[in-house]
């Protein structure tokens, strides 16, 4: 989905990887971890700790170690302070137990307990390694990282902000959502953008620097939060919080595709649970479902967190089910042109909820030239990644004066389905495979407006045959 620097669309660009090379996710059975970590509080020397390992999880880490090259163990879901990474060279078994025994008591929901990321010096991870490892009884769960990337689409083209306009943002006045803390998972952020920079509450770029070299998570930002009336660029869909969290690490050589860290991802994760973050924006996907990844959201979506989640943009690339808009009570959202068509991109399936302007969506990039960006400072950009924080924005609008729990944030997605616009192409039907419930309705979500009939005039029949948004000239 995610374009490279020639922003590249579905039929231009190469096969994406499904999993991460030479990574896997194990997760060790509750009693099992607990019995290491109990260890860790009684051992006083590594021979200690290595005397204290069961054999059921020394033996998996043992045939990693002798026949891929195991380098490191990092237990996923933990918040607080990392501890000094080990190097490569020294993985040892004392290293690993201690990984172990932080998974156990780091994590912020006893779900998230036992998971551990594993970095293979051969990249091969086949079957046959997987079947090995949940042979053993301490092991609860063995699968390769699923590969996300993002969900940006092709040829830029500079036009004004029509995508607020299509939702009804301007019909009334909207309430303010300073108190609303939005989470942003992407490539990074400008935090000096003008536009962006007094909306920013945090940036965590990790082991990363700062700078935005794809672009994309500053233009996903703008959508939701660019500050409205301050003599400058362009007008976020809601004034709120941003906490931005850059989970894809920095390109090597210019022009390199997308690295995803699902390390980072998934502290970003476990950091929003017990936080005042009501919404997060994934303007991600990929094709693989990942347990791991199903069962931090069930967490999340517990907690009261909104998820919106981008379609994807391969439809005329087998058009796959992808992730995470595949899992459960997300919002998974698909992308319309400026005649409120199906952007010809834009993924579809029973899982989608609605659809929001994807195509020429004018926002922040940053002031430094991106390898996804035409321009600096602000460009024009289609994918349903484009699409998705526009209801990211107004799920923050919709969520300003309710506590967050698991009812208030269903709740809201309900409310935002709920009060899509039915499109002429939906035929007079509440549900479409394109289309969802409708485009999204900000006036009628808030409550502040009639719900609008049918979008569209009476030209709507020559508007259904419009072409299809172009594909990209690379």
């Amino acid at each position: 989905m995610a374009p490279t620097q020639a922003m590249r669309v579905a039929g231009d660009r190469p096969r994406r990887r499904k999993h991460v090379p030479g990574q896997l996710i194990v997760r060790l059975k509750p009693a099992a971890v607990r019995q290491i970590a109990a260890a860790s509080l009684q051992a006083a020397t590594s021979r200690a700790l290595m005397a204290a390992m069961p054999d059921d999880v020394r033996g998996p880490i043992d045939f990693l170690h002798d026949n891929f090259g195991l380098q490191s163990m990092k237990p996923l879901f933990v918040v607080g302070d990392d501890e000094a990474p080990a190097q490569p060279q020294a993985m040892a078994l004392a290293a690993v137990h201690r990984s172990i025994a932080r998974s156990a008591t780091a994590p912020p929901r006893e779900a998230l307990a036992g998971f551990q990321i594993v970095q293979l010096k051969d990249g091969k991870v086949d079957a046959g390694i997987l079947k090995r490892l949940r042979a053993s009884r301490a092991v609860d769960l063995v699968e390769p990282v699923p590969n996300r990337w993002l969900s940006a689409a092709a040829d830029p083209m500079k036009i004004r902000q029509w995508g607020l306009r299509a939702i009804r943002w301007f019909d009334r006045p909207r309430p303010g959502a300073g108190r609303v803390h939005v989470a942003v998972l992407d490539s990074g952020v400008d935090a000096g953008h003008p536009d962006l920079a007094d909306a920013i509450e945090d940036y965590r770029h990790d082991g990363n620097g700062a700078r935005d070299f794809l672009g994309h998570g500053t233009h996903v930002s703008g959508t939701i939060a660019a500050v409205v009336n301050n003599s400058a660029g362009i007008a976020g869909l809601a004034n709120c919080r941003l906490h931005c969290w850059k989970v894809f690490d920095d390109p090597k050589r210019a022009g390199d595709d997308e690295n995803f860290n699902f390390d980072f991802y998934s502290k970003a994760l476990a950091a929003a649970l017990d936080s005042n973050i009501k919404v997060i924006n994934l303007s991600i996907g990929g094709e693989d479902h990942s347990k791991t990844e199903a069962t931090a959201f069930t967490a999340l979506i517990d907690a009261g967190v909104v998820i919106s989640t981008a379609m994807g943009n391969e439809f005329e690339d087998g058009n796959p089910k992808e992730y995470p808009a595949g899992y459960a009570d997300t919002i998974g959202v698909g992308a319309v042109d400026e005649s409120h068509r199906r952007a010809s991109f834009s993924n579809t399936g029973k899982h989608i909820k609605l659809v929001a302007p994807g195509v020429n969506i004018l926002s922040t990039v940053p002031r430094v030239k991106a390898s996804f960006a035409d321009h600096t400072s602000y460009d024009s950009w289609p994918g349903t990644s484009m699409a998705t924080p526009h209801v990211t924005g107004a799920a923050a609008l919709v969520y300003i004066n309710k506590t967050k729990s698991r009812a208030a944030g269903l709740a809201v997605a309900r409310r935002l389905i709920a009060t899509a616009t039915k499109l002429p192409a939906m035929r007079g039907r509440d549900f479409t495979p394109e289309y969802g419930a409708g485009l999204l309705d900000v006036a009628a979500a808030l409550g502040r407006a009639k719900p609008a009939k049918k979008s569209g005039r009476k030209t709507a029949k020559k508007t259904s045959k419009a072409k299809p948004a172009r594909k990209g000239r690379k």
